[in-house]
């Protein structure tokens, strides 16, 4: 699973992956030229005197493989400087065309590469914006951002959440929501993005296989069996089933909880 990526900046694929990083929360950093205006914006490390082989060469040092999008292009100058570093160095890299495969395809193939290869510290590179007729970091931002939750998401979702269910043994730091918008929130600064994207990417139908977890989660920490009144009520109203009874107000907050994130942590099928 990555956990951060490297990029020296450049305006295409290298900004694209460090904004992506920026948006997910990932850590992020890399190396620069002096000078470049890039250093300030992405907390950049400015290597006085560096050629652009020798920045390219820091990046693949200090991380455990590297992608270069291309745009068509088999070879150029720059392409053919990482592969040489790539090799001598002796770590995987990964040259994904932005035009000769789709967007969900080309996550899909890039998600799996950095399982096989257990890449945690990603360096991104490639070609530079305004080559191509389309926007390269779009393409880019698009597609690593589905490749960082497809790489999340584990295909067997009998046990989801492991970590919600270790909490549940924590003691209780703050009052407990009393409207179902409050729990939400109250879900979305506990779980981890990986249980986000997790919960984002099941159907409707999978989400009974959350009650052992998240449910249980809910009913020790919600107080929803003693003083809770509160949240019992509003879970009532907004179900419209007023006899709605407190074992049964986890599935309507999971519900509500899952319908927030389909729209902040799903997976994009992007073109």
């Amino acid at each position: 699973m990555i956990e951060k990526i490297i990029a020296s900046g450049k305006p295409g694929a290298a900004a694209a992956a460090l904004e992506v990083a920026v948006k997910l929360g990932l850590a992020y950093g890399g190396w620069c030229r002096e000078g470049e205006p890039v250093a300030d914006k992405f907390r950049l490390d400015r290597l006085p005197g560096a050629s652009n082989r020798s920045v390219t060469e820091k990046a693949v040092e200090d991380s455990h493989g590297s992608i270069y999008f291309t745009a068509g292009e088999t070879a150029s100058i720059r392409l053919e400087t990482t592969r040489k570093i790539a090799l001598h160095l002796n770590k995987p890299l990964l040259i994904q065309d932005l035009e000769g495969e789709s967007g969900f395809s080309a996550s899909r193939r890039i998600a799996v590469w950095i399982a096989e290869n257990q890449i945690r510290v990603l360096h991104v590179d490639g070609e530079l914006e305004g080559r191509a007729v389309y926007s390269v970091a779009e393409r880019v931002s698009n597609i690593l951002e589905s490749t960082f939750f497809l790489s999340m998401i584990e295909t067997d979702i009998t046990a989801p959440l492991q970590s919600v269910v270790e909490r549940e043994r924590l003691p209780q730091r703050e009052n407990p929501p009393e409207t179902i918008g409050a729990a939400v929130n109250h879900l979305e600064r506990t779980l981890s993005l990986r249980d986000k994207a997790a919960i984002a990417n099941m159907t409707s139908e999978e989400l009974v296989s959350l009650h052992f977890t998240l449910g249980s989660y809910i009913n020790n920490h919600f107080d929803l069996f003693t003083v809770n009144t509160g949240l019992l009520t509003d879970c009532q109203r907004r179900s419209g089933q007023w006899d709605l009874a407190p074992k049964d107000v986890a599935a309507v907050i999971i519900r509500s909880l899952w319908d927030r994130l389909r729209a902040t942590c799903r997976i994009r099928i992007v073109k």
